[in-house]
């Protein structure tokens, strides 16, 4: 399995719009955060985590030529906002995209992407996509996939295991039943949003701690605000315990 991150931010990203802090400043590339996603390739199939406002600059960036389909998880904004590009996808490839998300998540797209359900207007190119729900564990292209929940402040909203990785975005606690489908992993990847507590985030030392319970090989942390200078904060963590950055890559063996 073969994982990118294509984005380590949070919702507003790095730099952050009007700031004029270091980390906004810095020309250290492992400081330029865009939104939060993952692309995966695995068993022949090329998915995503999620897909944010920045996916068209971050496929590029990362030549990302096709997408299978795509696992949600959650319906904000920083998540979903790129949905629309993957148009081009259907236009160049010639097939439909699969979308996977909770009823909740599912309900949120069919309300704000509405003109991807009806007749297109003529000339009109509009994402063809098909929805499907998770209700528990499921597999797509022949891949196992085991969704976690989690809280995002009191908002439910769902990771991903495959085999020996998991994914986890905007967490801000887990629960208990959660953390015994998180035993075993190679790779963890988890948020933390900055040093100081957040109602709807983990704080880097709650990261840690949910790290070192889960003890996987490895956890990268994503999610990151301007408050977490990357090459000063991974100084302070053990090497097993890492600040990921956009354009990471890395392989998961099963």
């Amino acid at each position: 399995m073969r994982v990118t991150i294509l984005g380590s931010g949070t919702s507003a990203g790095v730099p952050t719009l009007g700031c004029r802090c270091e980390v906004c400043r810095s020309t250290n590339p492992k400081n330029k955060r865009m939104r939060a996603s993952a692309y995966i390739e695995y068993r022949g199939s090329r998915f995503l985590i999620d897909c944010g406002p920045d996916f068209r600059t971050q496929a590029l960036a990362n030549g990302v030529e096709d997408v299978d389909f795509v696992l949600l998880t959650h319906a904000h904004a920083d998540h979903v906002g790129g949905i629309d590009d993957l148009r081009a996808f259907n236009m160049v490839h010639g097939h439909s995209i699969a979308i996977y998300g909770t009823p909740a998540t599912l309900k949120e797209i069919r309300h704000r992407f509405a003109y991807c359900f009806q007749p297109p207007p003529p000339g009109g190119g509009i994402p063809e996509l098909d929805l499907f729900e998770i209700n528990g564990d499921f597999t797509v292209r022949g891949i196992p996939i085991r969704p976690v929940p989690v809280f995002h402040g009191r908002m439910p909203i769902i990771g991903f295991r495959f085999e020996r990785f998991a994914y986890l975005t905007d967490v801000s606690s887990i629960p208990e039943e959660s953390f015994e489908l998180l035993d075993n992993l190679d790779v963890l990847v988890t948020s933390a949003l900055r040093q100081r507590p957040h109602p709807t985030h983990m704080s880097l030392d709650e990261a840690v701690a949910v790290a070192q319970r889960v003890g996987a090989r490895q956890t990268y942390f994503i999610h990151m605000c301007h408050s977490l200078e990357h090459e000063a904060t991974n100084a302070m963590l053990p090497p097993h315990i890492q600040l990921a950055y956009d354009g990471l890559v890395f392989e998961v063996h099963s």
